[in-house]
């Protein structure tokens, strides 16, 4: 590597160091993934930005008989009557008794439909470069958990990242 000769000076080093540094192209940065981050008992979980629509807080909750389990049952929302699942339930956790404090509505459209998910408390809105995610293990996939995209890895914490549309459309999910 040869470097071209300039007139001398003290800085003719360190110019042609310089011209040869900003000519070295930077690699490209992965994608962001921008997730609503939430809570299911000591789990964490994550769904895409661009399926929720607001984040409410749990208001009066009206259930609806013979309805499956995972469905919570509906509540007003401004005027509209919202259908609620419980993500607990659906992921195969043990219901929630009663919402607590923290306890959050995330309003979500899938498959055309706008619904509420009621989750145990919303952690915070993430980016997460996708060279951070991991496939599901193995051991966790199969026809019932197709709904599982990947597993993110950020600052010591796991996201389990699920498909809204996928998990909504699956089967019942069996108890742990």
């Amino acid at each position: 590597m040869s470097l071209p000769l300039r007139a001398p000076g003290p800085l003719a080093f360190v110019d042609a160091l310089a011209s040869q540094t900003a000519a070295a192209p930077e690699p490209p940065a992965a994608p962001l993934l921008h997730l609503i981050a939430f809570q299911l008992d000591r789990e964490e979980y994550g769904v895409p930005v661009s399926s929720v629509r607001e984040v409410s807080r749990v208001a009066e909750i009206t259930r609806v008989p013979q309805a499956p389990e995972h469905i919570r049952g509906v509540m007003n929302l401004r005027g509209r009557i919202l259908p609620v699942l419980e993500l607990r339930t659906r992921l195969g956790h043990p219901p929630l008794v009663a919402p607590g404090p923290k306890a959050r509505v995330v309003v979500a459209e899938v498959h055309g439909r706008v619904l509420g998910l009621l989750v145990d408390a919303v952690a915070q809105v993430l980016k997460i470069p996708s060279d951070r995610v991991v496939p599901p293990p193995d051991d966790a996939r199969s026809i019932e958990a197709d709904y599982l995209t990947g597993v993110a890895r950020l600052d010591g914490r796991l996201i389990i990242l699920l498909d809204l549309e996928r998990m909504l459309q699956a089967g019942p999910v069996p108890h742990a």
